[in-house]
């Protein structure tokens, strides 16, 4: 019977030091404890919402299970962060006969406690995950109601000073009030898109104009 690990961090976790070593470790001992012999182990770093068809080493492991194998991972979020991507896996190698070891809970694909249990964290992982992305959510949304530089190309207008905040480049300022002002004087977008090139070299499309003029601190500004 071929028994075979999976090993996953994400991109953040893969920064402050999770380790694909722990995992092994873990799942060997888990072998060890059952008596099997492990064949080969797999690893990647990928977000565990990314469904499992989605991402690089996964899907080879599921090619190499045949009925009556086994994939063992350590934790149950190593396998997925989301309930239905996680169920619909577990279901699906039930059908294709191979059974699902998580180290600390173990067999879920059996029908007994194992998967009872499994149910019930699956559900608590997923809770986790949607906590997670509610407070990212919350502290983008602080971050740019402070006006603070959330990383990427720099909004038009600004630069950031030694805080990450972002605080009105004195340049592009002069060219946001000269596309005001053309504004004001009812030239249309493309016009005033054309007219910033000529004046002052800076190409812009209509949409970035559009954009610009229209948020609601650079209306603020130009009031000012």
């Amino acid at each position: 019977m071929k028994t075979l690990g999976y090993l996953r961090v994400s991109h953040l976790e893969s920064l402050n030091g999770t380790s694909f070593s722990t995992q092994e470790k873990k799942i060997q001992s888990y072998c060890d404890l059952h008596e099997f012999s492990l064949n080969g182990v797999f690893s990647e770093v990928v977000s565990g919402g990314v469904e499992v068809r989605k991402r690089k080493a996964l899907p080879k492991i599921v090619e190499q299970l045949t009925r009556n194998s086994r994939l063992i991972v350590s934790r149950l979020d190593r396998l997925s962060r989301s309930i239905l991507h996680t169920l619909q896996f577990v279901q699906e190698m039930k059908r294709k006969g191979v059974e699902v070891h998580i180290a600390d809970i173990g067999c879920v694909t059996n029908g007994g406690v194992g998967q009872v249990v499994f149910n019930v964290l699956t559900c608590l992982a997923e809770t986790e995950r949607l906590n997670i992305s509610e407070r990212i959510k919350a502290s983008k949304f602080y971050a740019k109601k402070e006006r603070r530089y959330l990383g990427g190309a720099l909004e038009f207008g600004y630069s950031k000073d030694s805080n990450g905040k972002l605080i009105p480049n004195e340049k592009e300022i002069v060219i946001l009030k000269s596309m005001q002002n053309l504004r004001d004087q009812k030239l249309g977008y493309r016009q005033i898109a054309e007219e910033v090139k000529n004046k002052f070299g800076r190409k812009i499309t209509f949409q970035q104009v559009h954009r610009v003029l229209n948020r609601e601190h650079n209306q603020k500004l130009l009031a000012a």
